[in-house]
């Protein structure tokens, strides 16, 4: 019975060091998918900024960019 004891006890703290690193991991893939927004936010404000500079486009496109920037900001 010693030994049903020994394992019941490696089962219970398996299963508290189970729950520990998944609530681990799900708060890392939170940041993890709050980062990827930000960042994907960042490449479309400098996207938008390149646009509102490149030579390409015409005076009002670069002006139409301009505001498109500008609500991104917000």
């Amino acid at each position: 019975l010693a030994g049903v004891d020994e394992l019941t006890t490696i089962k219970r703290e398996l299963n508290y060091r189970i729950s520990v690193q998944s609530a681990k991991l799900l708060r890392l893939l939170k940041q993890k998918d709050r980062l990827v927004h930000k960042v994907q936010k960042n490449c479309d404000i400098v996207t938008a900024c390149l646009q509102a500079v490149s030579q390409k486009r015409c005076k009002y496109c670069s002006v139409y960019a301009y505001v498109s920037v500008r609500s991104l900001l917000h």
